[in-house]
């Protein structure tokens, strides 16, 4: 009777490792938790059933943390039970509370590894072992707009680490008028998208005052889809790309590509006024949202997307193999020279 707790990889079904193909195969009861991180294919609880020739039951957040002691641990004290996780199931997300848990009331626990993001940036060309904290970057609101991992990129920043920063994911989230009224009604799955990610960055620092971030300044790589296939450095940029797409620039050079001209702003406006002409302020900023989130699947293509901030002990040859995904005229090289001493 064992419960074990198995990472999926990054991309698709075929990720999973054969150590953690054989731990299914003995399992009674195969669980999927699906609230931290997605594969990046569509059906793909279907198609884990294809490959595991087993029932794949989706495990949402309220499964993990309020039904585990119940269910999940209950089921491992009388047979096999399988918990899968996107990635690593203890890197980017830690699932110590349902090992703790399981192993408090003498459940036999046993984690298979799996790639993650965290390993996964070394094809950015930067180096494992000069990254800092990684921080987790929320979705803002208009009444709360957290920033307590600004100080985590600022203590990387003074010992010249990088910084991966995670995108948030909002999956099952009720709206705040559902859950006043007591309806269990779930609004449609949010992914951070570079473009967002940036903005807030450069919008937090900002209001601190603390000059960590400085758009034409700051040398940053996006991350998208990593591992699903590879990315070419010869096409280092590519607006339609559902693979895996490393781009690499100054702050202001990627939040460029997917920013609208002013020409484009005023067309749209005059759109809404004509398609929409008693549209509330609300409504208004639905739409103009709905199309920054278009031009950033454009630029940067589908999620996951996650960002490095650079940190200035960049080593030559850091600098050298992330220029490969250079934006087509970015400022990368000087200011990886002028700005970081990178020389």
């Amino acid at each position: 009777m064992v419960l074990f707790v198995i990472g999926l990889g990054l991309a698709d079904e075929q990720d999973i490792t054969l150590k953690g193909l054989e731990a299914i195969k003995s399992c009674e009861h195969v669980y999927l938790e699906a609230y931290t991180s997605i594969l990046m294919v569509p059906d793909y609880q279907q198609r884990l059933e294809k490959l595991y020739g087993k029932s794949v039951t989706l495990a949402t957040r309220e499964t993990v943390e309020l039904q585990a002691d119940d269910l999940i641990i209950q089921q491992s004290k009388i047979g096999n039970v399988a918990f899968l996780v996107v990635g690593d199931p203890l890197s980017a997300t830690t699932h110590t509370d349902l090992i703790l848990r399981a192993r408090s009331q003498k459940v036999v626990v046993k984690v298979i590894h799996n790639a993650s993001i965290m390993t996964a940036i070394g094809s950015s060309g930067l180096q494992g072992y000069n990254f800092g904290q990684t921080v987790s970057i929320p979705f803002w609101t208009d009444e709360w707009k957290p920033d307590s991992w600004l100080e985590r990129i600022g203590e990387n920043f003074r010992i010249g680490c990088h910084t991966l920063c995670l995108g948030d994911i909002k999956v099952r989230e009720q709206s705040q008028e559902d859950m006043a009224r007591g309806r269990l009604v779930y609004q449609p799955p949010r992914y951070m998208l570079i473009p967002q990610l940036i903005t807030q960055l450069l919008e937090a620092d900002l209001h601190h005052q603390t000059k960590y971030m400085l758009a034409h300044s700051t040398l940053a790589i996006a991350l998208c889809r990593m591992g699903n296939s590879s990315s070419s450095p010869s096409s280092s940029h590519s607006k339609q790309q559902d693979g895996e797409l490393i781009v690499s620039g100054t702050l202001h050079e990627l939040l460029a590509l997917s920013s609208a001209s002013p020409e484009e702003l005023v067309a749209e406006e005059a759109q809404d006024e004509e398609e929409v002409p008693d549209a509330g302020e609300a409504e208004l900023a639905q739409r103009r949202a709905a199309r920054a989130e278009q031009r950033a699947m454009k630029a940067f293509g589908a999620p996951l997307h996650s960002l490095v901030l650079v940190g200035k002990r960049l080593h030559p040859l850091e600098r050298d193999y992330a220029a490969q995904y250079m934006v087509p005229g970015s400022q990368w090289m000087k200011v990886a020279e002028d700005v970081y001493g990178c020389r």
